[in-house]
């Protein structure tokens, strides 16, 4: 049964506010016809938004955090990707629901209470559809409204800027398993602006400015815990604290236990987006298996040289139909993060000083 949404409306400051309670500014919108009863499809007025849409997403966020969010709803539009919301009160809607509702569109982006973990409010990266369509859907908790706020300018950023080059840096612990892992990632990235930062070539100082330069993924392969990474002498959220410059496009934590919440209050793979790090991350919520991992790297790696241009179409051509791998993993972050990244970004990362 379809779930029963609420129109939204254009709000004006006195009724809108931010999820911290202050006032948020007005988001003008434009209706648009649409066949989804119950579910508005906004888009931002301007010479950006007179031709058709290339792409539709679903925003499905309380109405309290939808000023926010206003950075990447801009950058949507400049994009010419259609936003339709759904605006809930109360408890954030079920998996059966948001795929009901999925259907017409190319991406859903749920914002929902930080009490709900990435392991129990989806069920995998992608939702399957009465119609047979598998949709990718990201997973934003709101901590706070400057956390909010910095994840939605970064999402912002990395859909405004130049998109030119599919720069990926290859992440990896000492130990040579996963050495070799990033190793076969690097040759079937071949023909790619590759930087091979694995923590036998650099010091995790660098690692870190690396990542401030503004490319378009970074992969990680090795050991992880919800807190962090094990590799870099162990990586956590608040060495990010300081994290100034370019956000990443999409992060890919082909490991353990990142998005997982065991015994933590925030998991390390949502804890990056909402402190503006990148756009979204792909991660796990329980133990995987290393086999399953290379085989889930080589998939991602293959369908990234195909030509996939965001982390959804990533996710959604590099999983087949019925992997296991599909309960594993969650994207945490923007489904539509692009990418590609501006050239520059890849002669910053060039100036990384590595040791071979």
């Amino acid at each position: 049964m379809r779930p029963a949404i609420s129109p939204s409306s254009t709000p004006n400051n006195k009724d809108r506010s931010s999820c911290s309670g202050s006032p948020a500014p007005c988001c003008k919108v434009r209706p648009v016809p649409t066949s989804t009863r119950g579910i508005s499809t906004s888009t931002r007025s301007g010479p950006a938004c007179r031709s058709a849409p290339l792409r539709s997403l679903l925003l499905v966020a309380p109405g309290a955090c939808t000023g926010d969010l206003d950075p990447l709803l801009a950058a949507y539009a400049s994009r010419r990707i259609q936003v339709a919301r759904w605006t809930y009160t109360g408890a954030v809607p079920r998996e059966p629901e948001l795929a009901a509702a999925a259907a017409l569109h190319d991406a859903v982006l749920l914002i929902g209470r930080r009490a709900r973990a990435p392991r129990t409010v989806l069920a995998g990266p992608l939702l399957d559809t009465p119609g047979g369509r598998r949709v990718p859907v990201g997973w934003v908790p709101v901590v706070d409204s400057p956390s909010l706020r910095r994840f939605a300018t970064a999402a912002a950023r990395v859909h405004t800027r130049s998109r030119k080059a599919a720069t990926v840096a290859l992440l990896s612990q000492r130990h040579p398993r996963f050495r070799r892992l990033a190793a076969r990632i690097e040759t079937i990235l071949d023909d790619r602006p590759v930087f091979r930062w694995t923590a036998d070539r650099l010091v995790p100082e660098d690692m870190l400015a690396g990542l401030t330069s503004g490319l378009g993924a970074a992969i990680y392969v090795g050991h992880g815990r919800p807190c962090g990474w094990v590799g870099y002498y162990g990586l956590r959220a608040h060495h990010f604290d300081d994290f100034a410059g370019e956000p990443v496009g999409a992060i890919l934590s082909l490991c353990c236990l990142t998005a997982s919440r065991r015994r933590v209050g925030l998991s390390f793979a949502e804890a990056l987006p909402l402190r503006g790090v990148c756009g979204a991350v792909l991660a796990a919520v329980s133990n995987t298996r290393h086999t399953d991992n290379t085989r889930w790297a080589v998939r991602l790696s293959s369908a990234m040289l195909a030509g996939a241009s965001d982390l959804g179409e990533l996710v959604h051509e590099a999983l087949p139909p019925g992997s296991p791998l599909a309960a594993d993993y969650r994207i945490i972050g923007d489904p539509l993060t692009p990418l590609l990244a501006p050239v520059a970004g890849g002669r910053r990362a060039r100036t990384v000083e590595v040791h071979t």
